[in-house]
């Protein structure tokens, strides 16, 4: 018995660990999830919808209005009537019964071409729509990958303090051992546990912030906080990103320049339906109805009316005090400064890109001379270290070294992690990122 409860809790042990497998997402994979999860892309693309919604002739105003009605109804009189001749009629609970139904066309099918600017500024407002849907993604994107590649470089920032932690508990415990036999001053001991505790300390803190940014990772992915998940531990910069390829795009493809530029768009639409108030306006009305009253007592006891009427009406506007000619000067002041608007964001989104462009290069010369430091560093630790242990110098001069070899490999990484995200930046500006 006592055999198969072992070997059930062992099953169940092994299942426990399969099922407890992390999840490693790549980048991509991060990307993807986001497009479809993430809340504030999720509301931009409801947001699109009602663009295309709107984006009709319907709201344009172009179709006619057609209604149809009916009602009957039944009322009980007591009549009495006296005619000319003397005569004395009365009835007491006569019936009147009464029809009423009718099918209408309300049709304005010109109106200053008003209908035709109005389609056009919905068709520009759906442009919009998808602009600021492709511009929220192309945001999100940016966001993942930075927070993606923040997570990536605590990784190996703790990494890399773990593995140096090593050479000060070494530190530690060689000044301890020399204090103990009296080969050294109780400083050095005491220099070495303080430095192996701020270190430790660090650590701590670099994991904290690793729980905190996957945190936000999840938020970014619309998925709960607490879902654990390891990302690739890996950055590495396009190095042969295209400075002039992504000016060109920006240029054309920055997604707040052309989201200017359908406003723009949009307020010559406007422009253009203020103006068609100036113009006549021509409206079909037609009908077809049914009139039917029964009254059970008087002279008249049946009436029907039964046919279509219907006619043609125009309308032209003479004088509207001066309305229309200042909604058209203030349209107009808003078209100007849309055009200003718009010069000064491709002057901004020039300015960020060639700001990124140098912040990357800066950076990807900060990778190598990082690099090449580093390995300099990691060899003078080395020996370093082992001539700490013959007595060839002081523990003070070990501890610059160690010192030093952390804030090596932390530049390097720092280098990595700047390079990658100013390479987003400028993908960003360009409106790539959305296209991944």
């Amino acid at each position: 018995m006592k055999k198969k409860l072992k070997l059930l809790l062992t099953g169940l042990l092994i299942n426990a660990g399969v099922f407890a497998q992390t999840t490693t997402l790549t980048v991509e994979e991060a990307i993807k999830l986001a497009i479809e999860k993430n809340f504030d892309v999720e509301i931009e693309r409801n947001a699109q919808q009602i663009g295309i919604i709107n984006n009709n002739w319907g709201v344009a105003g172009a179709w006619p209005n057609i209604t149809i009605n009916a009602a009957t109804g039944l009322a009980k009189n007591n009549l009495e009537q006296q005619l000319a001749n003397g005569t004395t009629i009365k009835r007491n609970g006569a019936n009147l019964r009464n029809l009423n139904a009718g099918f209408a066309v309300n049709w304005r099918f010109f109106d200053g071409m008003r209908m035709f600017a109005a389609k056009k500024r919905l068709e520009e407002l759906e442009k919009m729509g998808e602009l600021s849907f492709r511009n929220q993604v192309n945001t999100t994107v940016f966001n993942i990958i930075g927070t993606y590649y923040q997570i990536v470089q605590l990784n190996q920032q703790a990494k890399a303090l773990k593995e140096t932690i090593r050479f000060f508990e070494e530190r530690k415990q060689i000044a301890e051992s020399r204090f103990t036999i009296g080969t050294a001053p109780k400083t050095d001991f005491l220099q070495a546990q303080v430095d192996l505790n701020q270190q430790k300390g660090n650590l701590l803190a670099i994991e904290n912030n690793i729980r905190i940014a996957k945190a936000n990772f999840n938020n970014l992915l619309g998925r709960k906080p607490e879902t654990v998940f390891e990302v690739t531990d890996s950055i590495s910069p396009d190095a042969a990103v295209n400075f002039t390829t992504l000016q060109t795009k920006a240029a054309t493809d920055n997604y707040d320049l052309l989201m200017a530029q359908t406003n723009l768009s949009v307020l010559a639409q406007q422009k253009r339906e203020i103006t068609s108030q100036r113009l006549p306006a021509v409206t079909l009305n037609t009908n077809f109805n049914l009139n039917q009253n029964r009254n059970d007592a008087g002279f008249n006891l049946f009436t029907r009316n039964l046919g279509p009427n219907g006619n043609i009406g125009i309308t032209i506007p003479l004088f509207q005090g001066g309305a229309v000619k200042a909604q058209e000067k203030v349209t107009d002041v808003q078209i100007k400064n849309q055009r200003v608007l718009i010069d000064r964001l491709q002057n901004q989104v020039n300015t960020s890109l060639i700001n990124a462009y140098f912040n990357f290069q800066n950076a990807l010369n900060l990778v190598e001379l990082e690099k090449t430091t580093l390995k300099l560093i990691e060899e003078n630790n080395m020996i370093a270290t082992e001539r700490f242990r013959k007595l060839a110098i002081t523990s003070l001069e070990l501890r610059q070294v160690q010192l030093d070899y952390i804030n090596g490999q932390t530049r390097y990484i720092n280098a990595l992690f700047q390079a990658k995200l100013a390479e987003a930046e400028m993908k960003m500006l360009a409106g790539s990122l959305s296209n991944l």
